[in-house]
């Protein structure tokens, strides 16, 4: 049994995106979509299935860049673990200081995974997504977790 080339796998990633994505714009359509003064139950995930679309087909046709990590074989863990404890950091910090020191350590530690980045970098980033955060989610949509939750 053959394993599949890069190309068959882009080509099945982005086709199960694809479809996922066109699956939720069917969904969407029976929510009512409503108008941009009135916006219905199904805008919004008619908007995301429908960017889901798009990203998919972008997988599917752009060529594979691959990295030095990827070609001998090795997954990144480095990667993978930086993700995944940046998500658990805005989980935790997020119940108990708010969103803006969850949002702040979660794009800290996950930028931390990047080979190419430094402490600095990622500072910086974190620093610009957190402000980011605080007039998106809590000043523009007045979001429910408040932006600094003291102890």
């Amino acid at each position: 049994m053959s394993v599949p080339g890069p190309h068959a796998r882009r080509y099945a990633a982005g086709g199960l995106m694809a479809l996922f994505g066109l699956a939720v714009v069917l969904e969407a359509r029976t929510f009512g979509l409503g108008s941009l003064a009135r916006v219905g139950p199904g805008l919004f995930p008619m908007i995301v299935g429908g960017a889901l679309v798009l990203v998919g087909a972008l997988i599917a046709v752009t060529p594979e860049a691959g990295s030095e990590h990827e070609e001998a074989g090795r997954p990144d863990w480095r990667g993978w673990a930086c993700i995944v404890l940046g998500i658990l950091a805005f989980v935790v910090l997020g119940e108990h200081l708010g969103l803006g020191p969850a949002t702040f350590a979660c794009v800290f530690v996950s930028a931390l995974g990047d080979r190419q980045g430094n402490p600095r970098a990622a500072l910086l980033l974190a620093l610009a997504m957190t402000a980011v955060a605080g007039i998106v989610f809590t000043l523009a949509l007045k979001f429910q977790m408040p932006f600094w939750r003291g102890w």
